[in-house]
């Protein structure tokens, strides 16, 4: 399946600071409008963004394959998050249950002939959706630009 079909992304990361703390100590952070639109017990918060050329991307979303096939398509689909090599992401996103950091290497030129390798063994403990896809994005027989 086509990464476009599964509403693949590139992301990149950056982090947001807030030095304004609330009656209760977490830090407030806010829009340009000044409306709140998160707290958190830390003053930095990790935030994504999408964004459209491979160039700037320090990962990639996408549904997940085998969610999507056994929800019929997106509805109830949850995600998968690949980080890069290389990225400037942090270590303490995208680890494995032994609290590894696992990042991967990126080829192509965009979305339509991404190749991620090695092979992605989701292993999100803390999720409700968990379903343990292991799987290939362009590589080991998937053509680029696709998850199977």
């Amino acid at each position: 399946m086509k990464l476009r079909d599964l509403d693949g992304r590139f992301l990149r990361w950056y982090t947001v600071t807030s030095t304004e703390q609330d009656a209760e100590g977490k830090y407030v952070f806010r829009d340009e409008q000044g409306e709140a639109w998160g707290w958190s017990p830390r003053p930095v918060w990790d935030h994504f963004e999408p964004v459209e050329k491979f160039a700037e991307a320090h990962g990639v979303e996408f549904l997940c394959p085998k969610s999507f096939a056994k929800n019929g398509g997106p509805k109830g689909t949850h995600s998968v998050y690949v980080w890069f090599e290389g990225s400037p992401v942090p270590g303490h996103i995208g680890q494995n249950k032994q609290g590894q950091t696992v990042r991967w290497k990126a080829s192509g030129s965009g979305l339509d002939d991404l190749v991620l390798t090695p092979s992605i063994q989701e292993q999100d403990e803390g999720s409700l959706d968990l379903c343990l896809w292991h799987g290939f994005v362009g590589s080991s027989g998937v053509p680029p630009g696709e998850a199977a």
